[in-house]
């Protein structure tokens, strides 16, 4: 039996999440809560939370951080109106974030990589300090970061983020989480790598980066090391 609490303290949201889980799989066990209080006050082993970052009271941070002192292994799915997230979520070590409105498609994904692939694919939340503040973001929403004007620009689907680093500790950073850099100005996510040609890397949103000539063939021999470990990953 599949165990998921859904918290927020609107109830129109509450009962869609609810729904559309209950659309995944009937047989997953839903419990629905107002606010981050009475998640904690009767709270039981769940393997997922779906946690509204700003609510009344208690928020989803504090909430989150409060369920990570008794439940370790729970996946806490944060639910939240703004692209730029709260100062401190990433600390609660989040599996995933969902814009609002929240879309069906998403929340069923997110139930299939918990539940549905023994291993669950899930990225890292990591901060970067921008011009605009704190931002804290999935490594698999960054797509690239590019050296520009001084500045190296965080690259995601939907927006551009900017702040003052060398790219090269943007590489050093980076490297672990499956990024690397085929071009003096840029680090490019594997993750969403379409297809490479003779000086040019297509990714999976249509943007074609520059593969330095001297760095071809290591780099792609970077690509097939990465390819074959999520390979290893998904058996």
């Amino acid at each position: 039996m599949y165990r998921v609490a859904v918290c927020d303290d609107d109830k129109r949201i509450t009962e869609t999440v609810s729904t559309m889980i209950g659309g995944w799989n009937s047989e997953v066990q839903v419990r629905s809560f107002r606010s981050g209080e009475e998640l904690l006050k009767d709270y039981r082993p769940y393997q997922a939370v779906f946690l509204d970052i700003d609510m009344k009271g208690m928020n989803g941070i504090e909430t989150g951080k409060k369920i990570r002192e008794i439940d370790k292994t729970v996946k806490i799915i944060y639910l939240t109106a703004y692209r730029d997230y709260v100062a401190g979520a990433f600390r609660v070590h989040a599996f995933q974030y969902l814009l609002k409105p929240v879309k069906e498609k998403e929340v069923h994904q997110v139930l299939k990589d918990i539940f549905e692939y023994g291993q669950p694919m899930g990225y890292e939340v990591l901060d970067f300090q921008t011009g605009k503040g704190l931002l804290c973001l999935p490594t698999d929403e960054i797509y690239y970061f590019e050296y520009r004007e001084r500045k190296v620009q965080i690259v995601t689907k939907d927006e551009v983020y900017s702040m003052q680093e060398r790219i090269s500790n943007i590489e050093k950073r980076m490297k672990s989480y499956g990024f690397s850099m085929p071009h003096q100005s840029f680090v490019v996510n594997m993750l969403h790598v379409k297809n490479v040609s003779t000086g040019r890397i297509l990714l999976d949103n249509g943007t074609e980066i520059p593969l330095a000539q001297k760095k071809q063939k290591v780099w792609k021999q970077e690509l097939l090391s990465y390819l074959a470990g999520r390979v290893e990953e998904r058996n």
